[in-house]
């Protein structure tokens, strides 16, 4: 028999064959597909299509697709499936080869999470390809990525993911209504708001009036009274969490994971890069998987797996021209075989930063490698690196101890 839904939960709770299920979800749940492989049987399932339902048997085509249906602030989830394929070819643009799967590529719904199913090469695909400006906006806070595969078509691809934010000059909120005077950069729904007044996590649901994105009036989700004040919107608490980033070749590379908007302080805060696999081929280009030009709080880079090629003198990690406080960057490992490595192996950092950076290692050719530059204020403990160039060896303990 096919399976079985139920739309309205059960407020008594549930138990099945004597397991209680403590956790339900609170929002959507939407499925994309569009592999030509399909189910047959009780739980037969059709090719994708982006005008359906987005159920497990009737799926939406693409990513966007799914989003599009998504609620601002829902907690909605977004499941792919094995086999599914999509290719992003500009800012925001991606190409199926039907106009029934449309051309947007934006994560600009708050809070929805998307994650890939299967292991290997049967994880969902994403390929960047035609233009090394080929990039997905991040214009939403609290989006996750979870177990997708990230591949590059395209020489020096710039970055696989652009954050977006924003500054509001003489705004106000009244009830759930924001009126937006100018607007530096463009506000979207799903940013959340910072600024004197705000209260904390308050997202942009939609637009009312005005010109897209620019001076107008906007719904909030947190009714509050702030009077005119400079308003900041970003996209927040932003994860990419057990997922693997492949070039196909050292011409055909991603030279950045993430780059944060350079503009408005604190925008990209909460900013996590978890559990993760780089392997970098390029050669042509410095390569550093995390990018920050502008002073962000609360930055995660932990238990990530870089292996990046040869003849590369920038950062593997992490690099940035702006204090970053409360910085994590522990437990990553990373091979890159540089013996130009005139910066930091692991990361740049600046002065006035603070954080942890721990329990990493590295291995590289540089005669005398150091982890990170100095004078940044971090803290460091149990970081090794090996630069002999043999796989026989230990790393020595850098910095030295105290």
């Amino acid at each position: 028999m096919p399976m079985t839904n139920f739309p309205s939960g059960f407020a008594a709770g549930l138990n099945v064959r004597g397991l209680p299920l403590l956790q339900t979800q609170p929002g959507n749940v939407y499925w994309v597909d569009n592999s030509v492989v399909v189910s047959s049987g009780a739980n037969k399932t059709v090719g994708g299509s982006d005008a359906g339902p987005g159920t497990f048997q009737r799926p939406f085509a693409s990513i966007y697709g799914a989003l599009r249906n998504c609620q601002q602030g829902n907690g909605d989830i977004v499941f792919v499936k094995p086999g599914h394929v999509e290719y992003v070819t500009g800012a925001g643009v991606k190409t199926q080869g039907t106009a029934e799967y449309g051309t947007d590529f934006f994560l600009d719904v708050a809070g929805v999470a998307i994650i890939g199913l299967g292991s290997g090469a049967m994880r969902p695909m994403i390929q960047f390809k035609t233009a090394d400006t080929a990039n997905i906006p991040v214009r939403a806070a609290n989006v996750s990525l979870q177990n997708l595969l990230f591949t590059t078509n395209i020489a020096a691809c710039a970055s696989a993911f652009t954050g977006a934010a924003c500054s509001c000059a003489t705004s106000t909120i009244a009830g759930t209504t924001l009126t937006a005077g100018t607007i530096t950069g463009t506000l979207y729904p799903g940013m959340v708001l910072k600024g004197t007044g705000v209260v904390p996590g308050t997202i942009v649901m939609s637009q009312l009036t005005g010109t897209t994105g620019a001076t107008g009036t906007y719904t909030v989700s947190v009714s509050q009274t702030v009077s005119s004040t400079t308003i900041l919107g970003g996209a927040t608490e932003f994860n990419i969490e057990g997922c693997e980033f492949r070039d196909i070749s050292s011409i055909l590379n991603l030279m950045t994971v993430y780059t944060a908007a350079a503009t408005h302080a604190n925008t990209a805060d909460g900013f996590r890069f978890a559990g993760n696999r780089i392997s970098s081929l390029g050669t042509t280009a410095l390569t550093t998987s995390v990018k920050a030009a502008i002073a962000q709080d609360r930055w995660q880079l932990v238990n990530n797996v870089g292996v990046y090629a040869a003849l590369n003198a920038s950062p593997a990690l992490l690099t940035t021209t702006a204090a970053l406080t409360n910085l994590e960057v522990s437990g990553n490992r990373v091979h890159r075989p540089s013996a130009t490595q005139s910066v930091g192996l692991l990361m740049v950092g600046v002065t006035g930063s603070t954080g942890q950076v721990n329990d990493n290692y590295a291995w590289s050719l540089t005669a005398t490698p150091i982890v990170c530059t100095t004078g940044t204020g971090l803290a460091f403990n149990q970081n090794f690196l090996n630069n002999t160039g043999s796989a026989d060896k230990s790393g020595i303990l850098l910095p030295a101890v105290a």
